[in-house]
This record gives structure tokens, C-alpha cells and sequence, in this order.
């Protein structure tokens, strides 16, 4: 029998998504962990709501909180995170020792392709001097 996977994740995304999680995972066992201290993880999943409205340099306590977790976590071997890019110092000392970051980049391809030719189209038709 395999020891149960340990997901990291806040507890807004871990209600939201276990059910998903759950079925994906099938049969393997598996545990949904918050980000307190002491806590051990496998994998961390970097939702939107961790992230808020903190910038790279100015944390949130709660993203703070998170990003901890995930660097006190011994067992730690993959983070995804919700948006594009990894440029955020955590991820970069992360990497350093050996963790996979992924990013959900292409996530919002559509949706960023129908602004873009929103604003052509825009522009085209002297929309801002009208």
C-alpha cells in the first residue's frame, strides 16, 4: 500500500476542488493539507486566492503564510500555480533546489485573444475619438 499523496493547497481551493481531485486520483490514496506550520507536502497547488493581491515583492500575510509552507516542506517535489509565470522569488528558490514549477500558461489563451482583437477592432473603427 502507498503512503497517501499530500497535496498542499488553501483551504478555499481544497473545498472547491476536492471532489475533482478525488476522481482524478481514483483509487490512490491521498490527503488535502493546509498551509500551517510543520506541515509536509508532495505537491502544492498555487491558486488564485493564495496570491491575491499580493505583487512579487509586497506579500499578503496569507500568501506569505502559503509560500512558507511550501519551502518548509521537506518532501516537496512539484508547485503549479495558476497564472503564467514564475518570476516570483519563491519559485526561483524552489527550482534551486530541485522542485518542478509549473505554470498554467495558455489557460487564458481564448480569452486574451478575443481582448486583443476587441481593441484592433477598436481602434480601427476610431472607437476612443468617438
Amino acid at each position: 500500500m502507498s503512503l497517501p499523496l499530500r497535496i498542499l493547497l488553501s483551504r478555499a481551493a481544497g473545498e472547491r476542488l476536492a471532489p475533482g481531485i478525488a476522481a482524478a486520483l481514483g483509487e490512490r490514496p491521498h490527503v488535502l493539507v493546509a498551509p500551517e506550520r510543520g506541515v509536509d507536502a508532495d505537491l502544492a497547488f498555487v491558486s488564485r486566492d493564495v496570491t491575491g493581491l499580493s505583487t512579487k515583492f509586497e506579500l499578503q500575510p496569507a500568501t506569505q503564510a502559503f509560500y512558507e509552507a511550501m519551502e518548509a516542506a521537506l518532501s516537496l517535489r512539484w508547485v503549479h500555480i495558476h497564472s503564467a509565470g514564475v518570476d516570483r522569488p519563491v519559485y526561483q528558490r524552489l527550482r534551486a533546489r530541485g522542485v518542478q514549477v509549473t505554470t498554467s500558461s495558455g489557460a487564458n489563451a481564448t480569452v486574451v485573444a478575443h481582448s486583443a482583437l476587441a481593441g484592433v477592432l477598436a481602434l480601427a473603427r476610431h472607437l476612443p475619438q468617438l
